[in-house]
């Protein structure tokens, strides 16, 4: 029995379980003060490199991000069966497929960003760069209009745990400025994510 074919059978699975959904809201920005940004609607965010990246931005795409629960229920049950082969492969897909559906939401933004004659920053996620985990609260709030079924544990990890939040800024600015990356203002030297 090949591996191969045992990745073919998982991702057949895949395309089975997973449910992508997303959805985005905009919010027009009030003021840039480091290291705070405030958002019209009364949202704050916390973080130097994000209030360096959106300085020049007129207004932020809030998002959220899932493939649903069905694939880590999944491979779950592979764990529980003790096959963590066929477990880190589904689950592996399942990264691959949240982070697709995250794509496709900031081509949807850059989209609506092109057609009013503006650019993109690149979108960013509490927990990467200086912005705490936690604020992951505040966006799940300023969202509780979007019908996604999402919710945090007290560490503020999200559930489904195949889901991404995070926000996306829109402005005129130099191209190079929005694709400018936030890592080369960033003080986190260890991060695994670096660019």
């Amino acid at each position: 029995y090949s591996i191969s074919s045992l990745i073919d059978e998982e991702i057949d699975e895949a395309y089975k379980l997973i449910q992508p959904s997303c959805c985005y809201g905009l919010t027009d920005i009030k003021q840039v003060r480091q290291p705070q940004i405030t958002l019209e609607s009364g949202v704050t965010i916390t973080s130097r490199v994000l209030s360096e990246v959106l300085g020049q931005c007129h207004e932020i795409a809030i998002f959220l991000v899932t493939i649903g629960q069905n694939l880590e229920n999944r491979v779950a049950r592979l764990m529980d069966g003790e096959q963590m082969l066929r477990a880190t492969v589904l689950d592996a897909v399942g990264s691959e497929a949240t982070e697709k559906t995250a794509c496709y939401l900031e081509e949807r933004v850059e989209e609506l960003a092109t057609a009013n004659s503006a650019q993109i920053t690149p979108r960013c996620s509490p927990g990467y760069w200086d912005w705490d985990i936690t604020q992951q609260r505040v966006l799940l709030q300023a969202m509780d209009s979007c019908p996604l079924m999402l919710t945090l544990t007290e560490e503020c990890f999200m559930v489904p745990v195949k889901s991404v939040s995070g926000i996306i800024g829109l402005g005129q600015f130099e191209k190079q400025r929005g694709k400018h990356s936030p890592c080369s203002s960033c003080p986190k030297m260890d991060c695994q994510s670096r660019r």
